[in-house]
């Protein structure tokens, strides 16, 4: 069915329920980013595949937005459908509420899937629309009709994620939410988030592709946990563990059903995750207290375990990723590969490790103009091959029993041009600036964002997204709290030590090139640092001297032990104090990654990390 027929259908429903518009997201109960194909709606029906997007249809209409890291793909993607690209973020382009207020005659009605769609979200596109007299409608799904060969809910087995790896078990990470339950007055904890009930009950699954999560939710309560999951997922081992740790299983479908029955008292939700669809069945006589997940904010901040686990897997896939750049300047450009073919290797290093599951996220593997898109994917269809000149850019990840990881590096294949070499020297530039900088415990991340982009504003340049996003552990390569953007709406999270971020700016000019580069760090006390010594990960803390008021700063600590490409360098550019940090970096991608390296590949990374002169 192609695109046209699909729309067809969609506006022939629309008219048989009297719908004047209809808006799809991209969403699953979970409030997930990245969503098992089940629910994989808007991909469907308007052919764009990236993995942020809003459509919207009309009797006349058909409009997709999304944000800047995939307007290039998009309109590739939608080229000869009825679809129209909105480039979000573009100057004068509205936002789909926008739109829909504006161009949406009074009366008008507008649908949207309630069971899809949080109801802190549904709330304001209400209000929006309430404003020009256009009713939302939140109680139909006006696509599962059309959607003839749907795919099934996923059916992946769920295994234990250790204590080795976790650190508490989960009837303690219990026990903590019930006594912040107990502190707000609340007598039942509501969790929808996948990452969020994964992490606080200690199991992992594969039903959200490269993810490691499973569909389910999660009930507390002051003195029962409930797991509501597909229980053809559990095996018996899996089972006695969760009934060790006083966690009680009920069917997926249940859980509206758990919350009906609930008695009088205080149910703690977040909106902003929660769907409509699912508050709307709690009793009149429970009153919703909005609050951010404990879990969620709990996560966020590496115990000890987790943390040296962390490091231990950022060292592990620094190897593999170091290895694959030999590959990629020494064997795949001479031979003339394509992007698709380059990254079997990178597989193939990273499986030779007994920790690894799958990939954090699907490799970006971009040679030459194809880098230029941000979430660009190779395809059978169209793909690049390497050539001994230009830049070649790997964006990559491995999900790992003790961690998740992030690395993105681009490397020359031969002769650059001069502006390549400055447009990498000040992506450089620019995650220097924020990497090398102490800052105050508690400093929000629209403000460290500027700290990266103001270098790149010097030049008149900017970053199409974020600076940098939070980590899961064993979990989504994206997760909140923390973010670094310059949209204050979501970067005002505070910064604290053990937290996990990515510094990832980046130059992207179409039909030319595009230059990232990505490290995974942790906030740390700026007297204490993590490292390997003597075989052994350690945590080595010095003499602090605190200000005379006191204040407490944090530093960055990397996770990421991968040279940067010296060919791509102009040191002219950098000041004595960018110099000073380059070199103590590739000293410590020398103490730690030196041991696992031979051969020519041994002489690849000494040359890669030697020092550059000062002054």
């Amino acid at each position: 069915m192609d695109t046209a027929i699909k729309l067809e259908r969609l506006r022939a429903n629309m008219k048989k329920h009297g719908i004047d518009a209809c808006y799809i997201g991209t969403a699953d109960p979970h409030n997930s980013e990245y969503i098992a194909a089940h629910f994989q709606t808007r991909a469907w029906l308007t052919g764009f595949k990236g993995s942020a997007g809003t459509a919207v249809v009309t009797a006349s209409d058909a409009l997709l937005w999304t944000d800047g890291r995939y307007h290039i793909q998009a309109a590739g993607d939608l080229e000869g459908t009825p679809f129209m690209l909105m480039k979000q973020g573009s100057p004068g382009v509205p936002q789909p509420d926008e739109w829909l207020r504006d161009n949406l005659a009074r009366g008008s009605r507008v649908a949207i899937d309630g069971t899809l769609v949080p109801d802190a979200t549904a709330n304001s596109l209400e209000e929006k629309l309430a404003a020009k007299g256009i009713t939302l409608v939140t109680d139909l799904d006006l696509v599962s009709g059309i959607w003839e060969d749907r795919p099934p809910l996923p059916s992946g087995k769920i295994f234990e994620h250790g204590i080795e790896y976790t650190g508490i078990p989960a009837s303690g990470k219990i026990g903590k939410v019930r006594e912040k339950m107990k502190s707000d007055g609340a007598d039942y904890a509501l969790y929808v988030g996948l990452d969020d009930i994964a992490w606080l009950m200690n199991f992992r699954g594969s039903d959200v592709p490269k993810h490691c999560m499973t569909l389910a939710f999660a009930l507390i309560t002051a003195d029962k946990a409930f797991l509501f999951i597909d229980q053809n997922k559990v095996d018996d081992k899996m089972w006695n563990i969760f009934t060790s740790q006083g966690i009680e299983l009920r069917g997926y479908d249940k859980v509206e059903e758990a919350l009906r029955a609930l008695p009088a008292g205080v149910l703690a939700a977040d909106p902003s995750r929660v769907s409509r669809a699912l508050l709307r069945t709690v009793p009149k006589n429970v009153r919703i207290l909005k609050k951010r997940d404990y879990p969620f904010l709990m996560k966020a901040v590496l115990n000890e375990t987790e943390l040296f686990c962390q490091f231990r897997a950022g060292i592990r896939d620094s190897i593999a990723v170091t290895k694959y750049l030999y590959y990629i300047k020494n064997e795949a450009a001479p031979r003339g590969l394509n992007e698709i073919e380059v990254t079997e290797k990178l597989r193939e290093l990273r499986e030779a490790s007994d920790d690894y599951i799958v990939e954090s996220f699907p490799t970006i593997s971009a040679y030459g103009p194809n880098a230029a898109m941000m979430h660009y994917q190779a395809t059978p269809e169209h793909y690049g091959k390497l050539q001994q000149r230009g830049f070649y850019l790997v964006d990559c990840g491995a999900q790992t029993n003790d961690g998740t990881t992030d690395i993105t590096r681009t490397c020359s294949l031969g002769p650059l041009t001069r502006e390549e070499k400055e447009d990498y020297t000040l992506t450089l530039k620019s995650h220097i600036a924020l990497a090398s900088l102490p800052f105050l415990d508690g400093t929000c991340g629209t403000s460290l964002d500027a700290i990266a982009r103001s270098v790149m504003w010097r030049s008149g340049l900017d970053y199409k997204c974020g600076t940098g996003h939070g980590i899961g552990y064993l979990s989504g390569v994206h997760e909140g709290p923390q973010r670094l953007t310059n949209n204050p709406h979501y970067g005002d999270f505070g910064f604290r030590e053990n937290i996990v971020i990515t510094i990832e700016p980046g130059v992207y000019r179409q039909d030319k090139h595009g230059i990232r580069l990505e490290n995974d760090y942790v906030a740390l006390r700026s007297n204490k640092i993590l490292a390997t010594y003597d075989g052994e990960i350690r945590m080595i803390e010095v003499s602090e001297e605190l200000n005379e008021v006191g204040d407490i700063f944090l530093k960055f600590q990397t996770l990421t032990f991968v040279p940067f490409d010296r060919d791509a360098i102009l040191p002219e550019l950098l000041t004595t104090e960018e110099t000073e940090w380059l070199n103590a970096y590739h000293a410590s991608v020398r103490e730690e990654l030196l041991p696992y390296f031979e051969g020519d590949e041994r002489d690849f990374l000494l040359r890669e990390t030697e020092p550059f002169p000062i002054g």
